[in-house]
């Protein structure tokens, strides 16, 4: 078996792959979505980490193709090992921005965004604050 069997078999498998890992994503999001808490978030991951693969994919090769007809052979090498770098780490970015937007906007545990409280209004504005000086 030679390289070139590989990858062409790789291309073939690789949306395929991608595709069901969507279709958990799209059920998993509908599942546990609205009812909060780790699933919500491990749904919230695999989908924003399915749509950045198919998007990133895209421009990927329109990139890579740009690069390789413009700069030549070893620019769109450097462009396949930077896509990749990017497609291996971003995951792991998605992990961290979930968890962090979970605890800054978690009403359970008390946090919440600057200027409401927890029984606000979604969109209300605060109101004037009464300090030492006030009446």
């Amino acid at each position: 078996m030679q390289i070139s069997e590989v990858t062409e078999d790789l291309a073939l498998l690789l949306p395929i792959v991608i595709l069901v890992e969507g279709i958990i994503g799209v059920v998993a999001w509908f599942a546990y979505g609205s009812k909060g808490g780790r699933g919500a978030r491990i749904a919230a991951w695999l989908g924003l980490v399915t749509l950045t693969l198919w998007v990133g994919s895209a421009a990927a090769f329109v990139l890579l193709h740009l690069l390789l007809f413009t700069f030549g052979t070893w620019a769109a090498v450097v462009g396949a090992i930077a896509v990749t770098a990017f497609m291996l780490l971003m995951p792991f970015g998605w992990a961290i921005v979930i968890r962090h937007r979970s605890r800054t906007e978690d009403p359970a545990a008390g946090n919440v965004s600057p200027g409401t409280s927890p029984g606000a209004e979604p969109g209300a504005q605060p109101g004037p604050q009464a300090g030492p000086g006030s009446r």
